[in-house]
């Protein structure tokens, strides 16, 4: 689990087909963690074209860290919408 700004980012790798990894990046707000049971998380998932898991996982790091830093209002909308 990462910090970046005000969220927590969690990341997963999963093994597809065709030796490929899909990368998916798992947003919870921190402060959520500090007084729900349940946390909110907002997920989001990122193509299969990664060679090996852990190019994936950077991905999603990556991929978590731009979405933090320049459209958090999509994150929010997420994890009001429903999540995981």
């Amino acid at each position: 689990m990462y910090l970046i700004g005000e969220y927590f980012v969690e990341c997963a790798a999963n093994h597809v087909p065709g030796d490929k990894w899909e990368a998916i990046a798992y947003i919870s707000r921190a402060d959520d963690w500090r007084k729900l049971a349940r946390v909110p998380k907002a997920v989001f998932t990122l193509s299969v074209d990664y060679p090996t898991k852990r190019d994936a996982e950077h991905a999603a790091i990556q991929s978590a860290r731009d979405r933090v830093l320049t459209c958090s209002d999509t994150i929010e909308r997420a994890l009001k919408d429903g999540c995981v």
